[in-house]
C-alpha cells in the first residue's frame, strides 16, 4: 500500500507543482509588465483553466502524502509529514489570501479604483511566487520521503 501512496503522492505533487511553477516562470514576468486592461482578461483566462485542475491536484497530493506518512518508517514519515505541512500551508494560504484576491481581480466591477487593482495584482504575483517556492520545497520533501 505504501507504493500506491508514494506513486500517487509524487505524480499528483509533480503535476501540481509543475502547474504552479509554470505560471510563476512563464506568466508572471509578462503579467508584471502588462497594463491592467491587458492583465485582467489574460489572468482570468488562465484562472479559468487552472482553477479546475489545481485544487484537485493539491488535495490529491495532500491526501496521498498523509496516506504515505501513515504507513512509512521513521525518517520517511518525518519527510512526508513535513511535505504534507507544506501542501497544507499552500491550501490554506491560497484559500485565505490568494483566491479572494483572484476573485477581486477578475470581477468585472468597475468600482475598484485602478490603484487598488494594481496593488492587488502585485500582492497576487508575490503570493504566487511564494506558493511556487513552497510547492517546490514540499515536493522535494515528498521525494525524499519516497526515497527514505
Amino acid at each position: 500500500m505504501s507504493e500506491f501512496w508514494a506513486i500517487s503522492m509524487l505524480i499528483s505533487g509533480g503535476l501540481f507543482t509543475g502547474g504552479v511553477v509554470s505560471i510563476a516562470w512563464e506568466r508572471i514576468p509578462a503579467w508584471r509588465e502588462s497594463e491592467l486592461a491587458a492583465f485582467r482578461p489574460a489572468f482570468g483566462h488562465t484562472l479559468r483553466r487552472m482553477d479546475r485542475l489545481q485544487p484537485a491536484l493539491l488535495l490529491t497530493t495532500l491526501i496521498s502524502t498523509i496516506g504515505f506518512a501513515a504507513g512509512a518508517g521513521d525518517s520517511a514519515r518525518a519527510f512526508a509529514v513535513a511535505a504534507a505541512a507544506g501542501f497544507l500551508l499552500i491550501l490554506a494560504w491560497s484559500g485565505v489570501w490568494l483566491v479572494p484576491i483572484q476573485r477581486r481581480l477578475v470581477a468585472s466591477a468597475a468600482e475598484e479604483p485602478p490603484r487598488e487593482l494594481e496593488r492587488l495584482k502585485r500582492q497576487w504575483l508575490r503570493g504566487h511566487l511564494i506558493r511556487a517556492i513552497v510547492a517546490q520545497a514540499a515536493l522535494t520533501l515528498a521525494a525524499l520521503a519516497a526515497l527514505a
